[in-house]
């Protein structure tokens, strides 16, 4: 199944900016993209929009991000429960680093569009790591302190 998506991803490629002009950027992450998924396991798509596209069309942001996925579940013929999709100007930055490091490139408007993210992604990842390190630690504590650790 996931030569097929990597297959129609030429269909979307294509379709895409007819479609959904304002999407800027489709990746396929998660477990589907390293080759670690099983029979269950669910289908994880990142999506950037471009915003002034959008702006002109008038869409909420809502609306936008049922587009998408209904428009995922058609094409590729997932259904719809399957499917999880990420914003990526609105994900955490591990989310961000994920895709990043692990994403397949599915569509990009623009060629450079996801090397742009990615080098982006990877810096906010590295700039937040010293957050990371102390919600850990803190974590830690609260469990020793519990008895749970």
């Amino acid at each position: 199944m996931a030569n097929s998506i990597l297959e129609n991803s030429q269909k979307l490629s294509s379709q895409l900016p007819e479609n959904i002009p304002y999407v800027k950027l489709l990746v396929l992450f998660g477990s589907r993209a390293t080759g670690k998924n099983h029979d269950g396991s669910d289908w994880d798509f990142a999506v950037l929009y471009d915003e002034k596209i959008e702006r002109k069309q008038n869409r909420e942001k809502s609306e936008r991000y049922l587009e998408v996925l209904d428009y995922l579940s058609e094409v590729l013929k997932i259904n719809r429960d399957a499917i999880d999709l990420v914003e990526l100007d609105r994900c955490s930055p591990l989310i961000g680093y994920q895709v990043a490091r692990d994403g397949k490139l599915i569509y990009e408007s623009h060629v450079g569009e996801f090397l742009k993210f990615r080098v982006r992604a990877w810096k906010v990842y590295a700039d937040t790591a010293k957050f990371r390190k102390t919600q850990k630690e803190s974590i830690h504590l609260w469990l020793k302190k519990w008895g749970l650790q």
